[in-house]
């Protein structure tokens, strides 16, 4: 009997859940990267594609704006779920989270600053 076998079994994800999260988001990242590099041959944004085709060497232009791409796309996916994580201790929550009185602390309120300026007249 034939027995499907998943091919990301292999992949050996680290321990640290940190890292964890770290590896999946930025293999997102870079499978993102890759779809805006098909896209932006596919579609020919400002003739890139034919640009690309008729240089000497079109190896080098596809690397390096697919590194850059990877680079960038990876980076923002891995950020963004670093900006998304919560600690489970801590008290904080959105501000719909926070009750009347927490809001009302929360409210900005007006502070009297005073100036002192020297007003010269200055003359030419």
């Amino acid at each position: 009997m034939f027995r499907f076998r998943n091919p990301l079994s292999a992949v050996r994800l680290p321990r640290d859940p940190l890292f964890r999260l770290l590896v999946i988001n930025g293999l997102a990242g870079t499978a993102v990267a890759v779809l805006v590099l098909a896209g932006i041959f596919i579609t020919n944004i400002g003739r890139l594609r034919d640009l690309v085709l008729t240089a000497q060497d079109p190896v080098l232009p596809v690397l390096m704006l697919g590194f850059s791409l990877v680079i960038t796309l990876a980076s923002v996916v891995m950020g963004s779920a670093i900006m998304l994580l919560r600690e489970p201790q801590s008290g904080g929550g959105t501000f719909r989270q926070v009750g009347r009185q927490g809001r009302q602390a929360m409210a900005l309120q007006p502070v009297r600053v005073t100036a002192s300026t020297s007003r010269r007249d200055h003359r030419l």
